[in-house]
């Protein structure tokens, strides 16, 4: 009867390890909550912004590559990538938090860049105020002493994003 038993655990172990690998996505906006604080922003960029944090919480790379470069092809990187989703995916690979930092500064307050589009954070502005380096610290973007050294610099250069009035998704970028 032991021998049974456990001839019947091998098999079901067997048959265990033979399932195909998990299919959920996993990145570091697993788990977050695709809901946004409601803004006072054009239609075309509520959307945009809402279809974003949809496909970054869902750990979708290509979909959120697609999505960007549906007009004019999303900046992502200064140096010399190609792939927004092979960049991103890489980072998130190398303990970085792209797609969660997304997500959190899209919930941060909107500010129109030099170019009068929709940009987030708010810290991303020309004279960034004492709220909006403290919202960065509180929504875990930066922590107090980067916020401090970047403010001691003059501006906000971490990570930013920027949609035109029409919805075209135009960078989530960091750096200078």
């Amino acid at each position: 009867m032991a021998r049974i038993a456990l001839l019947a655990l091998v098999a079901a172990l067997a048959a265990a390890a033979a399932l195909p690998a998990r299919s959920a996505a996993h990145c570091s906006a697993s788990g977050m909550s695709a809901k946004l604080p409601a803004q006072t922003l054009p239609r075309a960029v509520a959307t945009m912004r809402q279809r974003i944090v949809t496909l970054a919480v869902a750990c979708d790379y290509t979909g959120l590559q697609r999505l960007g470069n549906q007009g004019q092809k999303i900046a992502f990187s200064y140096g010399k990538a190609t792939s927004a989703a092979v960049y991103w995916k890489d980072l998130e690979r190398r303990g970085g938090y792209p797609l969660a930092t997304l997500v959190r500064i899209l919930r941060l307050p909107v500010t129109r860049n030099e170019a009068k589009w929709y940009a987030w954070p708010s810290a991303y502005t020309e004279h960034p105020t004492a709220r909006d380096w403290n919202l960065l610290v509180s929504a875990h973007v930066l922590t107090r002493k980067q916020a401090d050294a970047e403010r001691a610099h003059g501006s906000y250069l971490g990570y930013r994003l920027a949609i035109r009035g029409n919805g075209d998704w135009q960078f989530f970028i960091a750096g200078d």
